[in-house]
């Protein structure tokens, strides 16, 4: 739906309104039009009807009360479906012929994916689509898609049925919000766009020198239901750009420093990462490792406090999503382990060791008479451990922030489903910020029960994947073994502020994102192969961007929508590089 202001198309939309309400001096807030333009009749019908059965104030005070949120399309579009139930209700006795309009409707969003209001949001939102889903498989009496507990108690919670008051359903509407999506009747503004130079200027500026696009100079950790958008940062989108200079890059370190922790390399031994890695499309980047200790000799200031209690409430939040939908999460976690386990007692051959009974071996058998060690013999050792590690990375750009309860749940299923069949693994997250792409490890290998950190994962910032596939190849020379397996948890989404720079063949920069980011990417996964180490992804996104993951990640890719299909995609995708280790 699109705030008024009339073309033809529209006109004839608004026509649809009138005849429902019945009141041609109404001039609606919203119209509904499908994808390609033209007017959709039911949704429009449901506009007038609203304005029929609830009148003009109410619905102008309801949307009022989270106009110009950073979430605003999100309520807008979930309160249309509670609205769309109740004038339905009130209405059918009145005009059957609703009930067609509505299954036409129905059958029209999954035939052409067409979306309600703001249809780039609502193309992108996994909750708004599963909650719309959910409804209109109702309409046409099909299975309904597997929601989890959160989400079939916010589905529920908006079907507003007919008997309910105008008054009703918006307390209803408030009361599902502030429960589900935790709005506290305050509208939290986007932060106005601002350009540094003049319009004629600006996209010659922004090709001839090093750029960066950022949404604020400071950081924050927090929650969006925007699938798609990298904005975060006080819930904000907003975008500036703003010419970089030498004399920026140590409040740069020392502002990554004090929001993600101390480097776990000394600074002789980082800037020789980065003459190895800040090549190519990602010179002038800069790394970062850590364990997101704060560094001792550091002052904490204001704002890394603020940060790290936001981090805490972030952490929380994960865990209590992980309790809340513990037989969910815990059936996944024991049907994955079970599958590993099959897995690596047929593939995985047992060592042979020294033992005083067993197959005699030829080759310590002078060991006896000589230095009276009776250890002469070799048996299996039924315990011994894989000959291979596992690293986990996930994600944690500002894109998945609303979806960082369910990428943690899946972190940790992950690790401690490996972690219980003797695998070794270390867990990572990934970000970049002010041109520094961060790699934060959450657990480590040799990590007792190690598994719970994964649960502090955040998201902030942007992804600069290639890079933080070359870190991650860094980080593999100190796993406690010779073959490596790489599992990314992933959207397919490269996108970074910090453009690539121009070079002799290419004189203009570019923007790491699209299809430069993703062929960038899929060259950085070919080079791991290329060194021997197995790259693999579940992808977990939107479904524009699964052609990107496939072209990064070839055939080792396990594509899932909903927690309940991780154990089966992750689990063949698992099986299938435990084969390759193991031949």
């Amino acid at each position: 739906m699109e705030a008024s202001g009339y073309s033809a198309r529209q006109r004839r939309a608004i026509n649809q309104v009138w005849t429902a309400c019945g009141d041609y001096k109404f001039e609606p807030q919203f119209l509904a039009m499908q994808s390609d333009g033209q007017p959709d009749l039911y949704m429009n019908c449901v506009i007038g009807l609203v304005h029929k059965w609830f009148g003009d104030e109410l619905p102008k005070q309801l949307f009022a009360a989270w106009a110009g949120d950073a979430r605003q399309a999100v309520y807008d579009d979930l309160a249309w479906l509670a609205l769309e139930n109740a004038v339905y209700e009130k209405e059918l006795p009145k005009r059957p012929a609703l009930a067609a309009l509505r299954q036409a409707h129905a059958s029209a969003f999954f035939e052409s994916e067409y979306q309600l209001s703001r249809q780039e949001w609502m193309e992108k939102n996994q909750l708004v689509y599963a909650i719309q889903s959910a409804r209109w498989k109702t309409v046409l009496g099909q299975r309904l898609p597997v929601l989890t507990p959160w989400e079939k108690g916010l589905s529920e919670a908006l079907a507003c049925p007919g008997t309910m008051s105008g008054e009703e359903v918006a307390a209803a509407i408030r009361a599902a919000f502030q429960k589900y999506l935790r709005f506290d009747g305050t509208a939290h503004a986007k932060t106005p766009l601002t350009l540094h130079f003049g319009e004629r200027w600006a996209p010659l500026l922004t090709k001839l020198f090093s750029t960066e696009m950022v949404r604020t100079d400071d950081l924050a950790i927090g929650r969006s239901a925007a699938v798609g958008e990298n904005g975060m940062v006080r819930a904000s989108n907003a975008l500036r750009s703003h010419l970089r200079s030498n004399e920026r890059e140590t409040e740069d370190r020392d502002y990554v420093e004090r929001c993600f922790g101390r480097s776990l390399y000394a600074p002789k031994e980082l800037a020789l990462m980065e003459q190895r890695d800040c090549t190519g499309n990602h010179l002038g980047c800069h790394l970062w490792f850590t364990r997101g200790e704060p560094s001792p000799d550091k002052p904490v200031s204001a704002d890394a406090q603020r940060l790290f209690q936001q981090a805490e409430e972030q952490a929380k939040r994960n865990r209590a999503a992980y309790v809340k939908n513990s037989d969910l999460y815990q059936s996944a976690l024991l049907r994955l382990t079970e599958q590993i386990r099959n897995c690596m007692l047929i593939h995985q051959q047992p060592d042979a060791v020294s033992a005083r009974q067993g197959h005699l071996d030829s080759r310590r058998v002078w060991r006896l008479p000589v230095l009276g060690d009776d250890k002469v013999f070799l048996r299996s050792d039924e315990e011994s451990t894989p000959g291979f590690t596992v690293d986990l990375l996930l994600d944690g750009s500002a894109s998945r922030l609303h979806c960082q309860e369910t990428i943690a749940a899946q972190g940790y299923i992950l690790a401690k489903s490996l972690a219980d069949c003797g695998i070794p693994v270390r867990v990572s997250s990934f970000c970049s910020l002010r041109g520094y792409t961060v790699l934060r490890v959450l657990k480590d290998f040799g990590e007792k029960n190690g598994e719970r950190k994964i649960f502090d994962y955040f998201a902030a910032g942007w992804n600069r994947d290639g890079l933080a596939l070359r870190m991650a190849a860094e980080l593999l020379n100190t796993a406690p073994a010779d073959k490596h397996l790489l599992i990314l948890l992933t959207d397919a989404s490269p996108d970074d502020s910090h453009k690539i720079l121009p070079t002799g063949k290419v004189p203009l920069s570019r923007d790491y994102d699209g299809q430069v980011g993703v062929e960038d990417t899929a060259d950085e996964v070919r080079a791991l192969r290329r060194k021997g180490v197995r790259v693999a992804a579940v992808f977990m996104g939107e479904n524009a961007n699964v052609p990107n993951a496939r072209a990064i990640y070839g055939q080792d890719l396990a594509p899932i929508r909903r927690m309940d299909q991780l154990s089966a995609a992750a689990g063949r995708l698992i099986q299938t590089e435990i084969r390759e280790l193991s031949g």
